[in-house]
């Protein structure tokens, strides 16, 4: 018996030697393989159909339509299409038009997880709009548009604006009023909100660009701006759900600093973002929730007809006037340059930060990091013989304060934080434990020199 078992095994082993390998990733279900394929962009998902039969239709039934046109060119894929579909000459942006328009013709007509266009060479609008109400008549969760027109302004669908299905929106000017901003969006579900690169003006803006949006809970407005000379003063953002909140490189010129604001009403604040130039930011009732908050603010240069100082002064105290209304933060980010505007204010006023445990002084390019009690700050703040405090990530220094997770002082460029603005933080915060700062890289100017 065993003698014939082995002979058993031996055929059994020939057997599945002369069997081809099978393609076992080409006998899953059709919803499965149509999410593998989403994890592609739409040219090299559509790329696949060359494979197999199987493979022939498959990128049709992707939830996710992904198209970029930087420098398109028709002829990677051309094998995918008939000899005369792209245009003869090959003109990048017909053909990449002509690329998507069939795209969206040949695809099943299944609801949309998301929907990418990103343009950085100048289309049609229509064709963009076009896109942009394909996507909402598919029900799309997540859109993303960055809109880079010269033949006027792309106006955005009445189904977009309605949509109860779009959780997260993306819209991105490539060059100023490619997208007219809605004066109203009534989007019940949507969650996340970003917008770059927007003018607001009194004709295009009568807050309900947010107020309408009653599930938000992030918004990112990202090199915008109010328009210069008009009659809007104030940009209102009135969002009773946002927890959220991030304001970068805002663009108004500094000629408007003074009639220009931001007016937050959040209750529900919990994060809180700024970076770029200083802009008046108010918060309604002192935003008594949020608990993060990262501020890295530069003071602007570039105009030689006003006063850089004059500009510094400013800043400092409308940087410190927005801290004030953060005075309920449990966790306080500063990036260090924001550190050298708060410290040519000549005199900071306390105030209290009550619930303030965590002070970090954050560096572009990080490259250690050093956490110290701020029992010890206390003691090198009272002692100190200068106007800075000089942290450079030495193995002396560590050992004295204490702290960790900081690298060979080598690749280290150190850190002077002004004992002025140390001691103003230290007043106004009686219940900090640690102060946490961010030791940045060496520049390769500083090892050259």
């Amino acid at each position: 018996m065993e003698a014939n078992d082995r002979k058993k095994m031996t055929r059994n082993e020939q057997k599945d030697e002369e069997m081809p390998d099978l393609d076992r990733l080409s006998c899953l279900p059709d919803s499965i393989m149509s999410h593998i394929l989403s994890f592609l962009d739409t040219i090299s998902a559509i790329k696949t159909s060359m494979l197999s039969k199987r493979y022939r239709f498959l990128w049709t039934l992707s939830p996710i339509l992904d198209f970029k046109l930087l420098r398109f060119n028709p002829y990677r894929f051309s094998r995918c299409y008939p000899n005369d579909f792209f245009d003869p000459k090959g003109l990048n942006v017909l053909s990449f038009e002509a690329h998507v328009n069939h795209v969206l013709q040949r695809r099943e007509h299944s609801s949309l997880t998301m929907f990418r266009l990103s343009l950085h060479v100048p289309a049609g609008s229509e064709f963009i709009r076009n896109c942009i109400d394909y996507a909402a008549r598919h029900k799309v969760r997540h859109l993303r548009i960055r809109s880079y027109t010269k033949q006027g302004s792309v106006v955005l669908p009445r189904l977009l604006l309605v949509s109860p299905s779009l959780t997260i929106l993306h819209l991105n000017n490539a060059v100023c009023s490619s997208i007219e901003l809605p004066k109203s969006l009534s989007l019940p579900n949507l969650k996340i909100l970003r917008l770059k690169n927007f003018e607001f003006s009194d004709s295009n803006y009568n807050g309900e660009v947010f107020s309408g949006c009653l599930s938000l809970e992030t918004l990112v407005l990202n090199k915008c701006w109010i328009r210069p000379a008009d009659k809007l003063k104030t940009l209102g953002v009135n969002c009773l759900n946002l927890k959220n909140l991030e304001i970068k490189y805002w663009r108004s010129p500094w000629r408007c600093f003074l009639e220009q604001s931001i007016s937050v009403n959040a209750p529900a604040l919990d994060f809180f973002k700024f970076q770029g130039h200083i802009a008046k930011v108010k918060f309604r009732d002192d935003s008594p929730c949020v608990n993060k908050a990262w501020i890295d603010i530069c003071c602007p240069t570039a105009c030689a007809s006003f006063d850089v100082n004059g500009r510094m002064e400013s800043s400092s105290e409308s940087l410190i006037e927005m801290i004030r209304q953060l005075r309920n933060v449990k966790s306080l980010s500063l990036s260090l340059r924001t550190v050298e505007v708060m410290s040519v204010s000549p005199c900071l006023q306390p105030f209290m930060f009550e619930n303030l445990r965590f002070i970090r002084f954050t560096a572009e390019e990080k490259y250690g990091e050093m956490t110290i009690p701020i029992v010890t700050v206390m003691q090198l703040t009272k002692s100190a013989t200068s106007d800075t405090l000089v942290f450079d990530g030495s193995k002396e220094q560590k050992n004295i304060l204490k702290c960790s997770n900081v690298k060979p002082k080598e690749a280290a460029r150190p850190v002077a934080i002004s004992t002025h603005v140390l001691s103003f933080l230290l007043e106004t915060s009686p219940c900090t434990e640690f102060l946490s700062i961010e030791i940045p890289k060496v520049q390769s100017d500083d090892i050259t020199g």
